[in-house]
């Protein structure tokens, strides 16, 4: 399976996630192939997943992966939310996905800070998924103060199995790899 992550333009949150969902692939025992905005030549066959960051800075390459996807992962930021101006190229990019991807799920989901989302910028979220046909909203991400690393507000909240047997990321982050990699006809 393809799963391409994408973000507005210089988000490095998005390599970063791409980066943790992988390593949690394989973990799971998968054969995975991380695969950077301009990736050299690769067989796509000789691994079983591909993660791929894309980025509108290779677009081309990256609309081509987002056509291609079975799971499209659009990460935005706070900031990004409240300026409908920074967004508005990452949502037709989306679209444009949507058209020639229709059978690609499309999750959105939010990196914010330890201060959790205002009402302004959780209602321009949710604007932002209702302006996409059949996207769904995924949990959201708790980056710590530097903005560089996840930490878990719901540790606490998830199943012990899940605190003992995956300690790679934060809660939130091994949440959002079972919703990207859950099997086929669960909801």
């Amino acid at each position: 399976m393809i799963v391409a992550l994408t973000g507005v333009d210089g988000d490095g949150t998005v390599a970063d996630l791409a980066e943790d969902l992988a390593m949690l692939r394989v973990a799971a025992g998968k054969r995975v192939l991380l695969v950077a905005p301009n990736p050299g030549a690769y067989d796509a066959q000789l691994y079983d997943d591909l993660v791929v960051n894309a980025s509108p800075q290779g677009a081309p390459k990256a609309d081509a992966t987002l056509a291609r996807a079975g799971v499209i992962l659009a990460l935005l930021q706070p900031a990004t939310l409240e300026q409908p101006d920074q967004y508005a190229a990452l949502l037709a990019r989306l679209r444009l996905a949507q058209r020639a991807n229709p059978a690609a799920r499309l999750l959105v989901t939010v990196a914010h800070g330890r201060r959790p989302l205002t009402a302004h910028q959780t209602g321009c979220l949710l604007v932002f998924v209702a302006q996409l046909p059949h996207a769904r909203l995924a949990d959201t991400l708790v980056l710590d103060d530097s903005a560089t690393t996840y930490h878990s507000r719901h540790s606490e909240l998830e199943l012990q199995a899940y605190k003992q047997d995956h300690k790679l990321c934060a809660a939130e982050v091994r949440h959002l790899y079972r919703e990207i990699f859950r099997p086929s006809g669960t909801i």
